[in-house]
């Protein structure tokens, strides 16, 4: 290869083309190291960007239309990098250079995906198309009148316009939601549609025009303002709809959004709510303005939030009375001041309550200020300055997002809101007070572990702060460049400008901030560079979050930030350089997960106060172990566990005593079995082990796609036609229809882009979204081992007791789960199990290996079994013992949920017939692909008089799968019935010798078949027609009554 250079000199007489031709063939390697690189980077955004999605996807909301696009061009990217991959390794001479040369232009691409995939704006938007699906609805009080107009106005043909308006917190959003929902529900003749929209604070014409081309099914919105507006226009003209523009604070141009003025003419009617009368009178709006409550209905509002306990004491009745009126009928106010007093009696309480009340409103009285006083009463009655800092800490967020609970909790123990302890206590302490801000009505609940703020609340929160020390808030307005240096004040104590398109932070700026403790930057993927200066002057910085930007160094200055407590680094996957760290002797908290550095801080050893370290970066390529026992504060430390070159030291890792979060790769199994030995009675709070050699390649929970869609011919005839088009994708694992709704849901490695034109030429069809599909639950709290690659039955595996996910891949020395000691200890907390491509694999459990058999599976709630060559038996008993005795088999899977057998090609029967009657609790039971299966429970063994009927029950099996089983010739014996009470959905695929159906489900009873709970069955797909045809169900009139569910594939 030395002799290239000069060749290449030589041959530019020849022109570039020449030179270029070699240098793919030279730099191959070096091109492909690099295309990986990129790879990597594309993919931790890929992930970021679908957490993102997954955190604020809910009712009435969708992904972006450019962003499911990203998301399908990562997908395509990723398969043909793979392809170049296995071109790779076998590579010739002579194609060197024409494949160098398809990895330089990949390369290119991949840089521009990353470069579309910084979204500035909101992942997911509201989906007001949502057609069917009302809001869950709030307590409305009283407003019967103001209902009663609106409606009257929207069912007139003489207005077209209403405006909605009133104080913050009296109820406009809410009252809108319950005509929303009467829309939907009484309306479906006169209106095409019902669209809903929230704008808020800061009107963005782009991102309202893209909210309504997603309602309106619009794909790929073009991107000149003149076309975007035209096309809405024509998109809106051509129906009859109801738009709902919730919290609108200014006046805008309807012509210049892209919606058609609404006139008798059309049809069409526009309502929108708002704080200001003016906005609606300037719009040209028939103004419905909503008042407060009575007292009799601000009474009731007040008991329904506070226990109707309080009436039960005589003495309360005038205090509640005189606490009632000072509400002054405001909903939201009468909500919070009666939360903060549920569950109290005691006449004093009350009585100062009241006290405390009328002093916080006197002073303001006819202001706007006056309600965020109200509000603040509920938040002085917190009474601990702990407590109030939490819900104060929410107001950093942009205005109606939804917070992540545990983020939230995470950002107080940064804090030191919480005190000290152990992370368990902590996020107990954590998770209590969110309940009572809950409870209080302070937070809103929206999920099952997110939240928000009322924008009233967050309006009383920031008045709270306008007073010093204060808040400065800006986050998720779009602000392009930092605030001016005049905005920067000195007695600033926290500052958000999270969620905007900061690209740079400038030499000029050096905040003279010396009381700031808290720094959010995160989510300006667009910043880039950092001055040295900025941080100047912040001598008391706490917390600084610059997650997910673009930086790719930090400036130096943070070197002597002494008493940051936080440095959060999280997907910066630029981030190469970390200035020496040796002085920040206070902090607690490293986050470099999905970082690009190589190697780790310098003066890492010196943070021995350090108690959360994350190094889940593919980049980094040696940890230190010397290191680890300085650490010895560690509660939290993740490692990249796919790492090759991180070398776990398993005594080392051990002496970290108070760890709780744990997570990291074994290479070597004495390192491994040393630290889980060393563990015993340390019980980790969570954890995720794996033991696997270097060269050995695994995923951790893999991920296919489900896709949704709505498609026009699922509740009719066409869904035959639909199911194979979509089935012919050899990718696709299972199609669910729900003809209620009218959606198919789609699992598998699949191409929705190819899924979606390929139906659109028979029915129309959208999408509703795409999400991963994970092959296994995610448990809480995570307790999981992966064995990868290792001959097991050489060394014994100590594995922790309270182990709750295994997974063996490519162990092929191993002949049975009996063989690893965990089988023989008390580990029964063992919830998930996965077998996969373990060659020597010949039962699940063998009784000559373990003296009790029940006692490993007897737990467990998911088994999947995958290409296991020579598994021909899941129970396998010595000789003496009959498979017919009960007393071996009690037990087993007895809390089974799910079980997944694949690719098993010397498997015969599934179940022993003793067995199956231990399936009280199977949910989902899929076979594939075991080409030699004859019975699914087996009928060899059933000691039972010739020709007598026998019947057991499957009482929560939902989901049955039998696809690609050639052999198959009985579910269970001639004379045998399943009982199948909660079947939802039955798939029968290529079994051919299948000649019996022995199911009874509730659709063969005679039962009102209108009542859904009658008949849980919703779909019976079927390949081929030639089969159904042929097959025999043990109800006479089974075909005749499945017909209606019937989806031939």
């Amino acid at each position: 290869m030395e002799l290239v250079g000069p060749i290449c000199e030589v041959l530019k007489c020849l022109g570039n083309p020449t030179c270029t031709y070699i240098q793919h063939h030279r730099k191959l390697e070096e091109r492909m190291n690099d295309l990986l690189a990129k790879q990597r980077q594309l993919n931790a955004l890929n992930g970021d960007v679908e957490l993102r999605i997954k955190a604020d996807l809910g009712w009435g909301r969708r992904v972006r239309q450019e962003v499911e696009n990203w998301l399908l061009d990562v997908q395509a990217i990723n398969d043909k990098i793979q392809n170049i991959d296995e071109r790779m390794q076998n590579v010739s001479c002579f194609s060197r250079a024409r494949l160098g040369k398809r990895i330089a232009q990949t390369v290119e691409q991949v840089e521009g995906i990353i470069e579309r995939g910084s979204f500035t704006e909101a992942l997911v938007i509201d989906n007001p198309s949502t057609a069917g699906v009302p809001f869950q609805l709030e307590h409305l009080e009283g407003e019967t009148m103001v209902k009663e107009d609106i409606w009257n106005y929207l069912m007139s043909d003489e207005i077209g316009m209403i405006g909605v308006c009133g104080m913050g917190g009296i109820g406009k959003t809410t009252i809108m939601k319950h005509i929303h929902n009467q829309l939907l529900e009484e309306t479906k003749a006169l209106f095409d549609k019902i669209i809903w929209v929230t704008v808020s604070k800061e009107l963005n014409i782009p991102k309202l025009q893209e909210k309504l081309a997603n309602a309106l099914n619009i794909v790929d919105l073009a991107e000149s303002e003149p076309k975007r507006v035209a096309e809405l226009m024509e998109k809106l003209g051509q129906r009859r709809y109801v738009l709902i523009l919730d919290d609108v604070w200014e006046k805008f141009s309807l012509a210049e959004v892209g919606i058609p003025k609404p006139t008798s003419c059309n049809g069409s009617k526009l309502v929108l709510t708002s704080r200001s009368i003016e906005v609606c009178r300037s719009m040209d709006c028939k103004v419905v303005k909503v008042t407060p409550l009575s007292h009799e209905e601000s009474m009731n509002l007040f008991l329904e939030h506070a226990g109707r306990g309080v009436l039960k004491v005589p003495s309360l009745k005038e205090i509640l009375d005189d606490i009632v009126k000072e509400c002054d009928g405001l909903p939201l106010a009468i909500a919070v001041i009666a939360g903060s007093m549920k569950g109290i009696y005691d006449v004093a309480e009350w009585r100062n309550a009241l006290r405390e009340l009328r002093d916080h409103v006197r002073s303001v009285k006819g202001t706007d200020v006056e309600i965020y006083e109200r509000l603040k009463f509920s938040f002085d009655r917190l009474g601990d300055l702990k407590i109030q800092s939490c819900f104060l800490y929410c107001s950093l967020y942009p205005e109606d997002y939804k917070i992540s609970r545990n983020e939230l909790i995470e950002y107080w123990i940064d804090e030191e809101f919480l005190g000290i302890g152990s992370r368990q206590e902590l996020y107990d302490r954590g998770h209590t007070i969110l309940n009572r801000l809950e409870n209080n009505c302070l937070l809103e609940k929206v999920g099952r572990d997110t939240l928000k703020m009322h924008d009233v609340m967050r309006d009383t929160a920031l008045y709270i702060k306008s007073f010093g020390p204060r808040f400065m808030v800006k986050s998720g307005i779009g602000l392009k460049e930092l605030p001016s240096k005049q905005e920067w004040r000195e007695d600033l104590e926290k500052v958000s400008l999270m969620m905007n398109n900061v690209s740079e932070i400038p030499p000029h700026l050096s905040p003279n901030c010396e009381v700031l403790s808290t720094l959010f930057l995160q989510w300006n993927m667009s910043l880039e560079r950092i001055s040295e200066s900025f941080f100047q002057h912040m001598h008391n910085l706490s917390i600084l979050d610059l997650s997910c930007t673009s930086i790719k160094q930090l400036p130096n200055y943070v070197s002597n930030l002494e008493k940051l407590n936080a440095l959060v680094l999280r997907r910066c996957y630029n981030l190469r350089y970390v200035p020496s760290l040796e002085k920040l002797k206070a902090l607690r908290k490293l986050d470099l997960c999905d970082t690009a550095i190589e190697e780790v801080p310098k003066g890492l050893e010196m943070l021995v106060n350090l108690t959360y370290l994350d190094l889940s970066t593919e980049s980094l390529k040696e940890f230190p172990m010397t290191i680890l026992p300085r650490l010895s504060c560690l509660q939290y430390l993740i490692f990249y566990s796919k790492s090759r070159t991180v070398k776990l030291n398993g005594p080392e890792a051990a002496r970290l005593r108070k760890l709780e979060n744990f997570e990291g790769r074994f290479n070597e199994l004495t390192d491994f079995n040393d630290y889980t030995d060393s563990i015993r009675g340390q019980s980790l709070t969570s954890y995720l082990l794996v033991i696997a050699p270097p060269k050995a390649k695994f995923k951790h929970n893999e991920e296919t796609k489900k896709l949704k869609l709505k498609c026009d011919g699922v509740r009719d005839s066409r869904v035959s036609k639909l199911a194979k088009i979509i089935v012919a994708n050899e990718d696709v694992e299972s199609v669910y229809f729900n003809r209620e709704n009218g959606q198919v849901k789609v699992i598998g490695d699949v191409d929705p882009v190819r899924i979606v034109s390929k139906l659109r030429k028979y029915s129309y069809t959208d999408y509703v979204h795409v999400s991963p599909n994970r092959r296994f639950p995610s448990l809480l709290p995570k307790k999981e081992v992966i064995l990868s690659g290792f001959q097991i039955g050489r060394d014994p595996v100590v594995l922790p007791t309270d182990l709750m996910f295994l997974r063996i891949l490519e162990s092929h020395n191993v002949r049975s789960l009996s063989s690893i000691s965990i089988f023989f200890q008390q580990a029964n907390q063992l919830r998930v199990c996965s077998v996969e491509a373990c060659k020597g694999i010949e039962s699940i459990l063998e009784s000559s290996l373990s003296n009790s058999l029940c006692s490993p599976l007897e737990n467990l709630e998911y088994l999947w079994l995958e290409r296991l060559d020579n598994l021909h038996v899941l129970i396998k008993l010595e000789a003496p013992l009959s498979i017919s005795s009960s007393l071996p088999l009690l037990g087993i899977f007895s809390h089974l949920k799910s079980f997944v057998i694949k690719e098993c090609l010397n498997m015969k029967q599934l179940f022993p017939f003793k067995l199956a009657h231990d399936l009280q609790n199977l949910e989902k039971l899929v076979v594939c692909d075991c080409v030699q299966m004859e019975e699914i429970i087996s009928s060899e063994e059933e000691n039972q008089e010739i020709n007598t009927p026998m019947e057991f029950s499957l009482p929560k099996l939902r989901k049955l799968e039998l696809k690609n089983l050639p052999e198959l010739k009985n579910i269970c014996s001639s004379n045998s019935t399943m009982v199948c009470n909660s079947l939802r959905k039955i798939e029968v695929s290529k079994c051919t010798n299948l000649k019996r159906m022995p199911l009874h489900i509730p659709l063969f009873q005679d039962t009102d078949q209108s009542i859904p709970s009658a008949h849980p069955l919703k779909v019976i797909c079927i390949h081929p027609r030639k089969w159904w045809e042929s097959v025999e169900w043990d109800y006479p009139n089974a075909k005749e009554v499945l017909l209606p569910w019937l989806v031939l594939i």
